[in-house]
């Protein structure tokens, strides 16, 4: 009886000695210490995502001189400071193969004064009835449609307040030039009469013979007129007559048969500068 009691005393000792050693197994670490801890895992702590305005798109200064914005021709400026840059940089020889639309003899002293047509070109531009303008106090720069629809503005450089660009040479430039496409001497290969115009349009109101029922200009119903001219002669181009409105030029034209007549054109000023309305 007695050694089956020692027994089960041993027995109840050793089970409360392995309560004991569970027990002291806890957070605390006493006792026997575990390899991994049983315990729930933590999500990772998610961070925002950072959130970036872009930066506002901002368009870069254009290159080459100031020019004044024209509004409502948006193209102006452009056209005008493509020039103003070979100008700035090379002075007359750099625009004077580009500007074939100017009368050569006038490129020289037309843009002489390169700091002067540069302070002009800084001023807003206005579009006016027949041109678009730059002026300074002192200088007025007038561009033409047909320049700016090309991209290549060459000017017409006039003192502020005065009449305008309109001279005997430009008439009689016009006159070359609508010449030298019949014949086969175009001044520029570009010189076309669809990027050109240099014949006046059905707008274009018409009498100069001033008896108060204008009319369509004869040439802009037949601008072929002088199609079969076979030369001219450069000498003969001049301005006969002005009046302020109509600009009469002469010139002797040979035809194919090899007859020469002296053709008489009459022109005024329309929305690319001079036009020729009729040839006689």
């Amino acid at each position: 009886m007695s050694s089956r009691r020692g027994i089960v005393f041993a027995s109840v000792g050793l089970f409360g000695a392995v309560l004991t050693l569970t027990a002291c197994g806890g957070d605390g670490q006493q006792g026997i210490p575990t390899e991994t801890r049983s315990a729930t895992a933590t999500p990772p702590a998610t961070t925002p995502r950072a959130t970036t305005t872009p930066p506002t798109a901002t368009t870069p200064p254009p290159v080459g001189p100031a020019v004044g914005e024209v509004p409502m021709n948006p193209e102006a400026a452009g056209a005008l400071r493509a020039f103003l840059t070979d100008l700035d940089v090379g002075g007359v020889p750099a625009v004077t193969e580009k500007c074939w639309t100017v009368p050569p003899t006038e490129i020289p002293t037309l843009y002489s004064d390169v700091a002067a047509i540069l302070d002009a070109a800084k001023a807003p531009g206005v579009d006016g009835q027949y041109a678009v303008t730059w002026s300074s106090p002192t200088v007025t720069l007038s561009v033409e449609r047909s320049e700016i629809a090309s991209g290549y503005a060459c000017p017409a450089v006039t003192p502020t307040g005065s009449p305008g660009p309109y001279s005997d040479t430009e008439g009689e430039y016009t006159v070359e030039r609508y010449l030298g496409r019949f014949t086969g001497t175009p001044v520029n290969p570009a010189d076309l009469e669809g990027n050109y115009p240099l014949v006046c349009d059905n707008r274009t109101i018409w009498d100069p013979q001033g008896t108060g029922a204008p009319t369509v200009p004869p040439l802009a119903n037949n601008p072929g007129r002088l199609t079969g001219a076979a030369s001219y002669n450069p000498e003969s181009v001049y301005v006969a007559a002005r009046d302020g409105v109509y600009t009469t030029v002469y010139a002797d034209v040979t035809d194919v048969s090899g007859v020469e007549q002296n053709r008489i054109f009459t022109l005024t000023i329309g929305s690319n500068g001079y036009c020729i309305g009729d040839v006689v």
